[in-house]
């Protein structure tokens, strides 16, 4: 006989319901096996850059050899270092220790920096280079900024967006990070809303309204403060506050 409630249970996964978690179900599959490729690449990266630092040394090169050379150096130590720290990012484990903020926000750039170019989206950075370091993990902070960078980048679709991010003091005591972009905006009435379990404004199978709920617990975790308001002619900002003692 069919027990009613597995029957129940049935009933409520939607069409919209499962795909959204067939699709969670891929993501976290190609997660576990990105780790393994991201590994992988890390050996042939430290060959170029090991190969590329030999000829460097060498005498007798011609310039624009060198040139070249050079190039490729510093290319494959960009990938190591975006390699390096996505295996880093994608550990389970805690990652708390002193945390350079702007380097954080380079590293969470770099890695969009192809959803950025897709969208025709250039990418601005007005960085505090005379922060102090914070004490927290490291991985929370990517993916507050992840999240709330991705989701200004989702919000400009079209040519000639722009998306500005700041890193600055607040008071003797405080460090925010202000991300600003001149998209759409958030309707008015959906804006007091923005940060509740479930509310998305995107479309249906876009998102799953968890999002910005997540980073807002996260910040406030971490004794922080995240807002948002829409600014003058288009856009809106997201301010995040972090105190520097955690």
């Amino acid at each position: 006989m069919k027990d009613p409630a597995a029957g129940h249970n049935d009933e409520a996964i939607t069409p919209d319901l499962l795909r959204q978690l067939a699709y969670n179900e891929k993501m976290a599959e190609l997660g576990k096996i990105s780790a393994g490729v991201v590994h992988e690449l890390n050996a042939p990266l430290s060959v170029i850059i090991s190969a590329a630092q030999m000829i460097l040394r060498e005498e007798g090169v011609p310039g624009a050899v060198m040139e070249m050379v050079s190039r490729i150096s510093s290319e494959a130590q960009r990938l190591s270092h975006l390699t390096k720290g996505l295996l880093n990012f994608s550990s389970h484990d805690e990652t708390v220790g002193e945390v350079d903020l702007n380097l954080t926000v380079d590293f969470i750039l770099n890695f969009l920096n192809y959803e950025a170019a897709r969208r025709g989206v250039v990418v601005l950075r007005q960085l505090d280079y005379t922060l102090p370091v914070i004490r927290l993990d490291a991985n929370l902070l990517k993916q507050i900024l992840l999240n709330v960078i991705m989701n200004a980048l989702q919000a400009m679709e079209n040519d000639g967006g722009k998306l500005l991010v700041e890193t600055t003091t607040a008071g003797s005591d405080h460090i925010c990070f202000i991300i600003t972009d001149n998209g759409p905006g958030i309707p008015p009435e959906a804006i007091g809303r923005i940060f509740d379990r479930y509310f998305t404004t995107k479309k249906p199978g876009e998102g799953t309204g968890l999002g910005l709920f997540v980073t807002k617990s996260l910040v406030e975790n971490m004794g922080g403060i995240i807002k948002v308001t829409n600014r003058n002619g288009g856009g809106t900002t997201f301010t995040i506050t972090l105190p520097i003692r955690q």
